[in-house]
């Protein structure tokens, strides 16, 4: 079974024996990252974390660092098309992380689009982001536009191309095609939620919609996945058989073919955990982030090897 190594922001103790796999801390974790919420790995040597601050803290395989950005609201979310082409959502802007230096770009003016939660990108004239509002903006390169798609409180946007891009909003998964913007039904109901959808491609689209209910799309049809155990809001992985998603109560699992459980609270844990973002550079570098809530917040990075 894939081993988990636990690293404790705050104490040991988060992560204690009712981990499945073993956990170990790593040492060095800086003492002001103690709410990480996304992470993003680019390679073992360079991986990326926010905590809701203006800072990104980057781990380059043995040290942390703080990359400073002119975020006045915070870092809710990053998506990047490669260590020169990174974008990240900040209050009302987008920022654009050239390698060297950060572009900011107003998106609430434009478009009424404002508390940014998440973004993806195909190209630097492709780039769609989704918040507190019913509105997804759209960048083409020259101007953002906007179109109003299902409900408020957006937690995910991710595509594979402009004609093929996925929304999902607290009450609906919308999808659209190049032409427009149509509603996805799973089982004859509504799909939505606060969680993440994401995929490997056109016919491998994961929906993690915050509760025990996985839907994956193949291309043709959508098809649930009923034996997790807890409840699930992120997803990252390689390639249809190698897929790793966290959720509620500390839940790690590995997809292969069948969901294996990685890691979880042991029922009746006094604090609760949750795993926020998942994100790796490859199947030998996997990372998860989240908080357990409790007597004092702490923060939990895992690294799945």
């Amino acid at each position: 079974m894939t081993r988990v190594s636990c690293v404790l922001v705050a104490a040991l103790a988060a992560c204690g024996g009712d981990d499945g796999g073993g956990a170990s801390p790593i040492d060095g974790v800086p003492s002001t990252l103690i709410n990480p919420y996304k992470v993003w790995a680019f390679s073992p040597t360079n991986v990326w974390i926010l905590d809701g601050t203006a800072t990104v803290h980057r781990f380059d395989g043995s040290e942390w660092s703080q990359l400073m950005t002119p975020s006045t609201g915070g870092l809710a979310c990053i998506y990047a098309l490669s260590e020169t082409d990174v974008w990240l959502c900040a209050g009302d802007d987008v920022l654009h992380y050239d390698g060297a230096a950060f572009t900011a770009s107003d998106v609430a003016g434009p478009t009424g689009l404002d508390g940014l939660s998440a973004i993806w990108a195909s190209a630097a004239n492709d780039v769609w982001v989704v918040g507190d509002d019913a509105i997804v903006a759209h960048y083409t390169g020259s101007a953002w536009q906007r179109s109003i798609v299902g409900s408020p409180f957006k937690s995910s946007i991710w595509g594979t191309s402009p004609s093929n891009v996925y929304a999902l909003s607290t009450f609906d998964l919308s999808h659209f095609d190049g032409l427009s913007w149509t509603e996805i039904e799973l089982d004859g109901t509504p799909a939505g939620g606060d969680g993440q959808v994401w995929g490997t491609s056109a016919s491998d689209v994961w929906l993690m919609n915050g509760d025990d209910m996985a839907w994956h799309y193949d291309g043709s049809a959508w098809t649930p996945s009923s034996e997790l155990v807890a409840d699930l809001s992120a997803v990252w992985g390689t390639g249809p058989d190698q897929i790793w998603a966290g959720g509620s109560f500390g839940y790690l699992a590995r997809y292969d073919g069948s969901w294996h459980t990685l890691a979880s609270q042991t029922p009746g844990s006094p604090y609760l955990r949750t795993i926020t973002s998942v994100h790796g550079s490859s199947a030998t570098n996997v990372w998860a982030v989240g908080r357990q809530l409790g007597e004092v917040n702490q923060g939990l990075i895992y690294k799945l090897q």
